[in-house]
C-alpha cells in the first residue's frame, strides 16, 4: 500500500449526517444568511439558495474535533462548505510527518476542484478541528447540459470560477512565503499580505497552525517571534500578530 494513503487512513472516522436537503431546499433556511456570506453563493437570494441546494443534492453532516472528513486518497464527489467550527486541510509525508496546506472556516469551503471533475484523488486530508458542521455540495451538476439554462446555476458556476481564481492567487501568496530563506523572512511576509488582505486568516490560525503554515517548527518560529518581539519588529498576543516596523 501506498505509505501516504495508509498514513491517512489510521484514524476512519465520518462524520455523522443530520440533514438531508429536501424538495425545494426544503430544512436548510437556517443556513441561508451564513451561506449568502460565502462567495459561491454570492447574489444568490433565498428562492435561488432552495432551488440549488436542492438541485446540488445538498445535504449537512456534522463531527466532533478530529474526526476525518476526507481521506488522503478519496475519491472526492462532494464539495464542503463550513458552516460551524474549523477544518484543517492537511498533506501528509512519506515519512510520517503532516504539513497543514490551509483552515476553512465559516463559511469557506474546501474540495470544490475536485467535486467539479469526480474522481479524482484527494491529496489532502481534511481533518475537523473542532466541533464541525458541513454542508456538502455536488457541484459537478453545474457543468451538466441541462444546467446552462438556469439562472440560478450559472450564477453560482460563475461564483465558483471567480472562487478558483481566488484559490489561485492564494497558492501564490503562499509559495512567495515558502521561497523566502528564514523564518523571520516568512512572516514578515506573510504579516504584510494579510494586513494589505484585511484578512482574517492570521486569527484563525493557532500558533502550531501558523508554523503549518510557514514550513516551520512550532519552537523554531517561537523563539524567532520572541526574537523579533525585543527587537520592536512585532507584537503579539495569543493568535493576534501586528508588525510595528517596517525595517
Amino acid at each position: 500500500m501506498n505509505p501516504l494513503v495508509d498514513i491517512a487512513q489510521k484514524t476512519c472516522y465520518r462524520l455523522a449526517i443530520t440533514n438531508y436537503c429536501g424538495e425545494g431546499g426544503d430544512g436548510m433556511e437556517e443556513y441561508f444568511e451564513l451561506l449568502q456570506r460565502s462567495p459561491l453563493f454570492e447574489s444568490v437570494d433565498a428562492e435561488g439558495m432552495r432551488h440549488i441546494l436542492h438541485c446540488l443534492e445538498a445535504y449537512v453532516s456534522m463531527g466532533g474535533k478530529g474526526e476525518i472528513i476526507n481521506h488522503y486518497g478519496d475519491r472526492i464527489v462532494w464539495a464542503g462548505i463550513v458552516l460551524e467550527g474549523k477544518v484543517a486541510l492537511i498533506a501528509p509525508g512519506s515519512d510520517g510527518e503532516e504539513s497543514s496546506i490551509r483552515l476553512a472556516v465559516p463559511p469557506e469551503s474546501f474540495g470544490c476542484s475536485h467535486s467539479c471533475l469526480q474522481n479524482q484523488p484527494s491529496q489532502v486530508t481534511v481533518v475537523a478541528r473542532k466541533r464541525t458542521k458541513i454542508l456538502f455540495l455536488k457541484l459537478s451538476k453545474l457543468l451538466r447540459r441541462e444546467a446552462m439554462g438556469c439562472r440560478y446555476a450559472s450564477l453560482v458556476t460563475a461564483n465558483l470560477l471567480k472562487q478558483t481564481a481566488a484559490a489561485n492567487l492564494a497558492q501564490g501568496r503562499r509559495i512567495h512565503v515558502m521561497s523566502q530563506k528564514s523564518i523571520r523572512d516568512k512572516l514578515l511576509l506573510f504579516l504584510e499580505q494579510s494586513r494589505q488582505e484585511e484578512a482574517d486568516t492570521l486569527s484563525a490560525m493557532n500558533r502550531q497552525e501558523l508554523a503549518d503554515y510557514l514550513g516551520t517548527e512550532r519552537s523554531a518560529l517561537s523563539r524567532e517571534m520572541a526574537r523579533m518581539k525585543k527587537e520592536g519588529l512585532i507584537d503579539y498576543c495569543r493568535n493576534e500578530i501586528k508588525i510595528l516596523s517596517e525595517n
